[in-house]
């Protein structure tokens, strides 16, 4: 048995991949899995719950025995009401025997939450409104404040009537506000409570940033995906997105089971949202499953809602089914009738839609590899044009310094001025000679190619990406404007920029490696820099 259930939770494990990105269809499949495979989940619950049950048979004091109780309801909390309320219950009862005011509020707090995860507002009211925090510190304040909020905007969701409905809200939000302020800023709990404040405000585009911002974080819990999944999914339906609304409602019933938490509305919404999109089975067996998981944490208002809509999916679902029937009955009569026509029609147009497909796909791969040769030899024709006439000025102008400098050197030598001669042939005058050399050569490519720049400094980091103020290239960048003309070699290269063929290399993997693309990318990044036209 046990070699069983670690089989599970290795093939568990080998499934379990990023949840955003999938498609619904995808998501669906995956729900199904974790569905079938959800006693592995429990197990593991269970083997928390047993391994803090054992705690208390060597329990010594009454702090240590408080500690357990929170721990227990905490296992208990969103998966089991009746077990959770009976831990609270008991941790007060220890906290009320050590005179602890702080441990009094904490377990106060841990009975109000299972009475509002109930359904139970009015006694959830009367323990809140007259338990106070007697700590200052952030944690404390932020579970008070937390409750508080979740009370208020739980029981909107139940009553949706106004004036209540704006009252509570408006109470909701003033306590999220202080809720904000005692979080840590930019963590997950704040984004959290930040999206589900914009949410009740209806600032929908806010919230959904925010909520968008915690899936997006690495290292977050199963429950934590689930909740901000299912609020997301929440603000698509409320702005009758119903695709998205599904993909991130299939999302947080997966992040419920994985986390055997049984006080959710992932699934029941996610079975309403495909019973309004016509997927009757599937719809039928989501809200099935919701009231198996609303009947064992006891949760009586989740009850009332998975039985206000299980009941109009079955009928559909009846009523469908029968349809279904009668349609086929008189489709098999039809297609009896009908076959052997339809099997040679369908035969032939299968021929020739192959025939005309496969025409049609050899036209197009030869259409696009026109298409390229063509942009290709155009872009080496303007190449060739630019740096030719670059080369006959460039020639025509390094001919004319020559012979200045011939005529210059014969006078010196007649007239024995041999320190004014060798003063002629300074090496800083090599080196300019190489700089107008490159300038030039940045200016012609950057007249073939004027968006390299930008181009090439989006494939950086910001912080990476270099400023250029004179239109001229780096040596680096000299080296992929190069590689982009089709100067593959790293000789060529060497010898064009006068380094050598070790600096080179060293040069293009520094680089790369830089980069925020693959390095065997880089290359072909470059390439696809568009000349101009």
């Amino acid at each position: 048995m046990k070699i069983r259930y670690l089989f599970a939770i290795l093939l568990l494990l080998a499934i379990d991949t990023p949840l955003t990105g999938h498609t619904l269809d995808s998501l669906l499949t995956q729900l199904d899995f974790h569905i079938a495979e959800s006693n592995v989940y429990i197990r593991q619950k269970e083997e928390h719950i047993c391994q803090s049950r054992k705690e208390l048979a060597s329990v010594n004091s009454k702090d240590k025995l408080f500690h357990i109780y929170q721990d227990l309801f905490e296992e208990y909390k969103s998966y089991k009401y009746d077990s959770a309320y009976v831990y609270a219950n008991k941790s007060l009862n220890v906290a009320l025997q050590l005179e602890n005011q702080a441990y009094v509020v904490r377990a106060n707090e841990a009975v109000v939450f299972c009475l509002l995860s109930s359904g139970l507002f009015k006694e959830a009211f009367e323990i809140m409104d007259n338990t106070y925090p007697v700590s200052r510190n952030n944690e404390d304040l932020s579970n008070y404040y937390s409750l508080r909020a979740r009370l208020y905007y739980d029981i909107v969701d139940y009553i949706r009537e106004d004036p209540f409905v704006s009252e509570y809200t408006a109470l909701g939000n003033l306590y999220s506000d202080s809720l904000l302020n005692v979080l840590p800023k930019h963590s997950s709990d704040w984004w959290y409570s930040y999206g589900l404040q914009q949410m009740k405000k209806r600032d929908f585009q806010k919230s959904l940033n925010a909520f968008d911002t915690i899936l997006k974080m690495e290292s977050i819990s199963d429950h934590m995906i689930a909740m901000t999944a299912s609020s997301m999914g929440y603000v698509y339906w409320l702005q009758d997105n119903k695709d998205k609304a599904k993909i991130y409602m299939a999302m947080a019933a997966i992040g419920d089971v994985k986390s055997a938490t049984k006080e959710t509305t992932a699934l029941r919404n996610l079975g309403t949202l495909l019973y309004e999109t016509g997927d009757i089975d599937r719809a039928n067996k989501y809200v099935k499953l919701a009231l198996e998981d609303a009947n064992f944490y006891n949760a009586r208002h989740r009850k009332l809602e998975v039985s206000s809509i299980l009941p109009i999916i079955e009928n559909e679902r009846f009523a469908a089914v029968e349809k279904q029937r009668n349609v086929l009955m008189w489709f098999v009569i039809c297609v009896s009738l009908l076959s052997l026509l339809l099997i040679l029609t369908i035969t032939i147009i299968y021929m020739q839609v192959r025939k005309l497909r496969v025409a049609r796909h050899t036209i197009e791969k030869r259409r696009e590899q026109l298409q390229n040769a063509n942009n290709q030899l155009t872009e080496v024709s303007n190449i060739k044009d630019e740096y030719i006439g670059s080369s006959f000025y460039i020639n025509s102008e390094y001919i004319n310094k020559i012979e200045h400098l011939y005529k210059l050197a014969n006078r010196r030598i007649a007239a024995r001025q041999y320190e004014e001669l060798r003063a002629m042939f300074k090496e800083s005058d090599l080196r300019k000679e190489r700089e107008n050399m490159y300038a030039s050569f940045d200016e012609t490519f950057l007249k073939l190619f004027p968006t390299f720049i930008n181009a090439y400094n989006e494939l950086f980091q910001p912080e990476d990406r270099v400023r250029i103020e004179n239109k001229s290239l780096t040596a680096e960048m000299r080296i992929f404007a190069l590689i982009r003309l089709g100067i593959l070699e790293s000789e060529r290269i060497a010898n064009f920029l006068n380094y050598s063929v070790n600096t080179i290399n060293t040069y293009k993997t520094k680089v790369k490696n830089k980069s925020i693309v693959p390095n065997e990318l880089f290359e072909q990044r470059i390439m696809e820099i568009k000349s101009v036209d």
